[in-house]
């Protein structure tokens, strides 16, 4: 029979079926031994065939063998390139092709912007753009389509809204484009925007449509909106499909919604690998290793079919639970089924031993396997010494990665932004800013979101509007200017920024409103804050969880503990609302009420968290009740939360407070995780006690983590505390000579601080002056604290707390300057500076009894009496003598100690806990009280722990 092309392509399409690369490379070589080698219809075919079956070299083969290469044989090798990773050799073919064979036709128009999405090239992409346009290919759907896909990928939103706006057409597909496009670069307000959009304009959606919108939801916490999607998804019978149940579980969780996403997964009817990684996923999303670990268990006898997502979630729900054994284990098992070399299993691991104490040594050893051309690998990396607090290990590996010639990512520098912006390292986020620029990234929303991010964190917002303004799709950049100016110091503009953003008509996100209520939390501003609540609920957005919980914390904070309860009681109880009334009443000292809310969320079935823990353990602390801590300590244990290093961290801080060091030793040697955090915590409470022991706690910490700038702040707070010059100036030397870190300008205020206690003010000064960021509160408080003459309080002044006015009052009254220290003492009722009613709560053994009201008359009226026969003397104070005296006695820590005392033995120790700092009158007066009783008495304020003993002196030594 003779053979002629149209056997070949049968031959070729039956290897495709059967999926043999051995027999279609015996096809090719039988096709080279005949006249069919340089023929374009065969190549082109034989080119599809390599491309399926995953072989681009043999594709690329067959090309170069080819005497004249039609339209369609260009194609087809530009399209299994680009297909397969190799976009720069696509590119090259498709300019190639330009100079050949003239005009493209549309499919590979298509193919050569797959080959820019390939290797990410905004540029590249404008270029072959600009061609199309020249074309009647202008309009075509298909074209239109992978144009938005492109501009998606490489991050520029801008082009996506123009071209999906300047589109004649628009189908499913386009719609479904436009929306997966907004949905996975950071939009996703606009995502859903246009999907109601397309609803109302009766184009049906379809797959990649739902998958976007739900996708959405997710980043949005939108748990209403995606229950909607839900709903349409079931009337166009689209539930059952494997894609759409792993979308669905996906979304439920991120909304924390686990009962619905277990509900997706039970009534799946295909249980396919896509949905049980979904499962994985969302249980490692809130936590629950247990179950991750059961799903994977399940469907164990189907582990071939495993792929990177399932060792994915895996290593994410080992690193929510800090399980580094449990992590060694899964990347073993990756290991073996060969997807431990894969830059997102990578990825994962190295994140999860960088969260989880593991070895710098493994992480390297995890990199060390990843492809180094994958941009995706050196960014892992970044992030991986960044989580462990390694910023300048962080940046350079991003320096190397250039040198190697990877070209950095919108996601690498959104990394690394974030690294400068740990660091307040002004001059390297500028240097990046500018890298930014030139690699054409200005325009992406993730990058804009870091640099906003940065240029609050540094204070600078001109730059960040700048960056703002530059943008045409600004929903997130928008929350982040929002968050920015809220989160650091700057309420009253943001503020201003909500006013301007309801008149512009931008989408007022979730994120803005919880932004302005927080700026009116911080300027105690209720009406502002009423205000708000109201605009809030006119635009329904009062009852999501979030805003709630802003509400909650805007009127506790601003002195309204009964709005915030109306809030709490007047929709929809969540987990976040429930912790932000937690909050609240711990703020206002009603601990009863506390544990009695604690109580009730876990009876309306809501598990704790991590909030809700920190936050009993707040009132606990405060109560004073050794007891209480050990049983919460024994809760958390019993529920599988302690490997939460905050709570860890949290733990330890209140068994010191509580109990002293050495229970705080034995709770701290035995915590699953101890990362850089934990161990600052660690040397914070041994400076506390001793420099020296936390010197030595330094040295074990190097053995295990390296240290940060916070590392060292710690250690110069000690030398502060107790006055050592010297000491401060070798932490210094430390810091810059043997960890190789600058000082910064906290660790020089610290440094002005401790010069000025010893009497140096001239050269604390000095310091001050030099320094490259303004002076705060607490550097001007330094100087204040043995102050003559020669400096203004005057400027020290950006606060509304009423108690910094009362300490500058104390400081002047001190100092024989009255008339200064009445003005301070009388300025907080002028400008409304809201104080927080004193509290306080005593602890005695074995348990406390009730107060009797003669008995501790006749106690304080002894007191007094001791006070004045013996001539000790407290520190002046603005106001009459007449009331100078009731000063002496009517504070709530003196009341609570004559209590104390009264109701326990000779020599009992007494600890008081009270939630404001304790003032200059009754620092001295509980001094005298120790003394005169010959009783340790241990109070815990808002600022420290001061031990007065037996001899009248405190730990503090007289500097609070």
């Amino acid at each position: 029979m003779r053979v002629n092309a149209n056997i070949w392509q049968l031959v070729i399409q039956h290897c495709i079926a059967n999926k043999g690369l051995d027999s279609a490379r015996g096809i090719w070589k039988l096709v080279q031994d005949s006249k069919f080698q340089g023929n374009a219809f065969v190549g082109t075919h034989l080119i599809r065939m390599f491309n399926m079956l995953g072989s681009v070299e043999d594709a690329n083969d067959v090309f170069a063998k080819l005497t004249r290469p039609n339209v369609y044989t260009w194609n087809a090798v530009i399209a299994a390139n680009a297909r397969h990773g190799q976009g720069d050799l696509a590119l090259k073919l498709y300019y190639r092709m330009l100079d050949i064979h003239g005009e493209p036709d549309d499919f590979v128009f298509v193919s050569a912007l797959q080959a820019c999405r390939a290797i990410g090239s905004l540029p590249e992409a404008k270029v072959v753009h600009h061609h199309i346009t020249r074309t009647e290919y202008e309009t075509e759907l298909m074209v239109t389509t992978a144009l938005l896909e492109t501009y998606s990928t490489v991050g520029s939103l801008d082009d996506v809204r123009r071209e999906f706006e300047t589109s004649p057409k628009r189908d499913s597909i386009t719609w479904s484009a436009a929306i997966a496009a907004y949905s996975q670069r950071g939009d996703p307000v606009e995502a859903l925007r246009l999907y109601q959009q397309m609803v109302q304009a009766n184009v049906k959606p379809n797959n990649i449509a739902f998958m976007g919108a739900l996708k959405a939801c997710a980043s949005v916490g939108a748990l209403d909106q995606g229950k909607i999607i839900h709903g349409h998804i079931k009337k166009c019978r689209l539930d059952t499909e494997p894609l759409i149940e792993s979308n669905l579980i996906d979304m439920y969780a991120h909304c924390r919604s686990l009962i619905d996403a277990v509900e997706v997964y039970q009534k799946s009817l295909k249980r396919e690998m896509v949905v049980w990684n979904s499962m994985i996923a969302g249980y490692a999303m809130c936590g629950n290793l247990h179950d991750a670990v059961k799903v994977f268990e399940e469907n164990i006898n189907k582990v071939s079919e495993m792929n990177a997502d399932t060792y994915i979630g895996l290593q994410r729900a080992c690193t929510k639970q800090v399980a580094l054994e449990q992590g060694r284990s899964f990347q073993k098992t990756s290991d073996y089924w060969d997807q431990f070399d894969k830059p997102e299993v990578g990825a994962a691991i190295m994140e999860m031993y960088s969260k989880c104490g593991g070895e710098p040594g493994e992480i390297s050893a995890v990199f060390d396997k990843l492809p180094k051309d994958k941009v995706r690998s050196w960014d892992a990396l970044i992030r991986a010494h960044a989580n462990q607090g390694d910023m300048q290990e962080a940046l350079r590996v991003f320096e190397q990665m250039q040198a190697d010639g990877v070209k950095p990512d919108a996601a690498t520098f959104a990394s690394v932004l974030n690294v400068c912006s740990m660091m307040s390292d002004v001059t390297h986020g500028r240097h990046i800013h500018e890298q930014v620029k030139s690699a054409g990234f200005e325009s992406d929303s993730i990058v804009a979101k870091a640099l906003i991010d940065m240029y609050s964190k540094f204070r600078n917002f001109t730059d960040a509007r700048a960056v703002l303004e530059k943008l045409s799709s600004k929903q997130l950049a928008l929350d982040a200017m929002m968050a920015g100016l809220a989160e650091y110091g700057h309420p009253a503009d943001a503020l201003q920024f909500y006013e301007e953003l309801k008149v512009s008509g931008d989408e007022l996100t979730n994120i803005v409103y919880v932004s302005a209520l927080k700026s009116c939390s911080r300027m105690s501003s209720l009406e502002e804050g009423r205000k708000i609540h109201e605009d809030a609920k006119g635009r329904n957005v009062v009852n999501d969880p979030y805003v709630s919980s802003a509400l909650i914390d805007m009127y506790s904070k601003c002195g309204s503990l009964d709005d915030a309860f109306k809030v709490f009681n007047s929709g929809k109880c969540s987990l976040a609302t429930y912790n932000a009334m937690l909050r609240a009443y711990v703020q206002y000292g009603h601990f009863e009420e506390t544990l009695k809310l604690f109580q009730n969320m876990q009876h309306d079935g809501l598990n704790p968290n991590e909030a809700s823990v920190l936050a009993v353990l707040n009132a606990l602390t405060t109560s004073g009740d050794l007891g209480d801590c050990k049983r919460l300590h024994a809760y958390v244990i019993e529920r599988d939360l302690e490997a939460s290093a905050a709570l860890g961290r949290a733990f330890i801080t209140r068994y010191a407070n509580l109990a002293g060091i050495e229970e705080a030793q034995v709770h701290y040697e035995t915590l699953p995780l101890r990362d850089v955090t934990t161990w600052n915590t660690w040397l914070a409470i041994l400076a506390d006690k001793d420099y020296r022991a936390a010197l030595k706690g330094l040295e074990e910490m190097v053995k295990e983590v390296k240290p940060v700038p916070g590392t060292f702040s710690n250690l110069l707070n000690s030398c502060r505390d107790k006055d050592l010059v010297g000491e401060s100036l070798e932490v210094l030397k430390l810091m810059n000579d043997v960890h190789n870190l600058k000082p910064n300008a906290e660790h020089y205020a610290l440094f002005a601080d401790t010069v000025e206690r010893a009497g140096r003010l001239n050269d604390a000064e000095g310091l001050l002056k030099d320094l490259p960021v303004p002076a705060n509160f607490d550097n001007w408080a330094a100087f204040l604290s043995d102050f003559k003459s020669h400096l203004s309080a005057n400027s020290c002044f950006g606060h509304e707390c009423a108690s910094d006015f009362k300490w500058v009052s104390d400081v002047y009254a001190n100092d024989e300057l009255r008339m200064d220290a009445f003005k301070y003492y009388v300025l907080p009722k002028a400008v409304e500076a809201w104080k927080n009613p004193g509290s306080v709560v005593v602890e005695s053994e074995p348990e406390m009894t009730l107060m009797r009201g003669t008995e501790l008359t006749e106690k304080i009226e002894k007191h007094k009496v001791l006070f004045k026969d013996g001539r000790r003397v407290v520190r002046r104070s603005p106001t009459s003598d007449k009331a100078k005296e009731e000063a002496l006695c009517g504070h709530c820590e003196r009341l609570a100690i004559s209590f104390g005392i009264l109701n326990t033995g000779p020599g009992t120790t007494i600890r008081v806990s009270k939630n404001l700092r304790v003032c200059a009158d009754c620092h001295t007066v509980t001094k005298l009280m120790s003394k005169i009783e010959k009783r340790d008495i241990i109070i815990r304020d808002s600022y420290r722990i001061h031990h007065f003993n037996k001899s009248g002196e405190c730990s503090c030594n007289d500097f609070y």
